[in-house]
């Protein structure tokens, strides 16, 4: 995909850090406490076009739901959220906004090796469906919530860390 991106005459930045539109919540895992979603989460790759918003990318083998939520929220943001998924079964809803391509491979036994079968048809292709601007003007302004409500918790003492149990 790097390749193909410089090709292109554009630039991409791999691992890229977003944020959640929604603040995570602390939870309680019995004798810890965590994060969830997690402060910081990555996209596989942002594209960065001469012309419009940069395109959010994920390429996953697996049919992963934080994929999804990274993918959607980049959407709702109004950027194109593009998710690259290969081999196994599709789920078969997509979040508003997320285009999937889907790669079919082929699979020897083991040692499991893969490699990308020919794309055929269209049909590898699906949109979600379209953002509403009600839909983008909500998650907008649950974002500048989320950047208020961080400025305020960083301007804070420091807390300490999570409590863990130990045998």
């Amino acid at each position: 995909m790097v390749q193909w991106v410089g090709a292109s005459e554009w630039r991409c930045r791999t691992e890229a850090q977003i944020r959640y539109i929604d603040p995570p919540r602390l939870k309680s895992g019995g004798c810890i406490a965590y994060w969830e979603p997690s402060w910081a989460a990555y996209l596989d790759l942002r594209v960065f076009r001469k012309e419009g918003p940069p395109v959010a990318v994920e390429i996953d083998r697996a049919d992963e739901s934080t994929a999804v939520d990274k993918l959607r929220d980049e959407a709702l943001r109004g950027r194109p959220a593009l998710w690259i998924r290969w081999h196994g079964a599709l789920r078969a809803e997509l979040p508003t906004g997320v285009a999937r391509l889907h790669l079919p491979t082929r699979s020897s036994r083991a040692p499991l090796r893969y490699s990308l079968a020919p794309v055929s048809d269209t049909a590898a292709i699906t949109l979600g469906p379209a953002v509403t601007p009600e839909a983008r003007a909500d998650a907008l302004r649950r974002d500048h919530q989320r950047i208020a409500d961080e400025k305020r918790a960083a301007a804070r003492p420091q807390e300490p860390g999570p409590t863990r149990c130990y045998r």
